[in-house]
């Protein structure tokens, strides 16, 4: 695909959408992570029955979330700007808005 000349979107802008969205996505994966570990040790004590297997069902999709947003994360972090500009960018994404 041609690269795209951006007429309005400033370099700034899309570092910080690219920031933007790698922190939502490590969300994503850090909120996932909880509920793993949370399924794991409901699974500890749980006795047969529909709700062990709900359980089990919940585990199952958050694995498969979990690999998914891992894959998510390893590309984006292919197209962070270069540490100075990164860092710029989490600054101005993580600032609180007027």
């Amino acid at each position: 695909m041609a690269q795209r000349v951006y007429v309005t979107l400033t370099e700034q802008e899309q570092h910080d959408i690219i920031v933007e969205f790698h922190s939502a996505q490590e969300r994503d994966h850090y909120c996932h992570s909880l509920n793993h570990e949370r399924y794991i040790a409901l699974l500890r004590d749980l006795p047969p029955g529909s709700f062990r297997t709900r359980i089990e069902e919940l585990k199952a999709e958050t694995e498969a979330r979990l690999t998914e947003v891992e894959a998510i994360l390893q590309k984006t972090e292919t197209q962070l700007p270069p540490s100075a500009d990164l860092q710029a960018a989490v600054q101005r994404v993580k600032a609180p808005k007027a």
